[in-house]
């Protein structure tokens, strides 16, 4: 607390008039502002314990209430832009920065699990690839065996019957000498 009035620092009545507002709503300001920064002698004050304000505060309401007029925007909300918080304010945003940066950790984790799943499915989609070539190939030469195969097949079934018009030609052959006890009874 300051005992000595200064010539810069302004009475609550003066700051008002200043900003042409009621002392009451001066003090409404002036606890918003204690609020924001966590510390109740954020203003000086002199020997009755009453505030008093430099020209900086004053600039610095004009500045709050000009911002509030904006759209979502509160007296409070306002203060909170122009007017330095508290170690209280800073340790809140030090726990949501904490926050941020376990999301952040937690991000990059999925991130780096999501890399690995893409490269697996890469791998598997080239041993696919693969597979599906060899089968191919596999079909190909399956092909080719079954076309030898048929041509070996209609080889041997024109070798047999050739084998089996020979066996017939004999036979007739031996129809015309006869049967051997034709022989003996002609």
């Amino acid at each position: 607390m300051t005992k000595v009035k200064s010539n810069n620092l302004l009475t609550p009545a003066q700051a008002a008039k200043n900003l042409g507002i009621s002392v009451a709503t001066l003090r409404k300001y002036s606890l918003i502002v204690e609020k924001t920064t966590a510390n109740n002698q954020y203003f000086e004050r002199n020997s009755q314990n009453n505030r008093l304000y430099t020209q900086k505060n004053i600039e610095n309401f004009k500045e709050m209430v000009k911002l509030s007029h904006g759209p979502k925007m509160t007296l409070e909300t306002s203060a909170m832009q122009i007017f330095p918080a508290a170690d209280a304010k800073i340790e809140e945003s030090n726990g949501d920065n904490k926050k941020v940066e376990e999301l952040q950790v937690t991000v990059a984790k999925l991130e780096s699990e999501n890399k690995k799943r893409e490269l697996t499915i890469k791998e598997l989609q080239e041993e696919l690839n693969d597979a599906q070539k060899a089968k191919e190939q596999l079909q190909v030469e399956l092909d080719t065996l079954k076309q030898q195969a048929q041509e070996k097949v209609q080889s041997a079934d024109s070798h047999e019957d050739e084998t089996i018009k020979e066996r017939v030609n004999e036979k007739v052959s031996d129809d015309k000498k006869g049967h051997w006890w034709n022989k003996f009874m002609n």
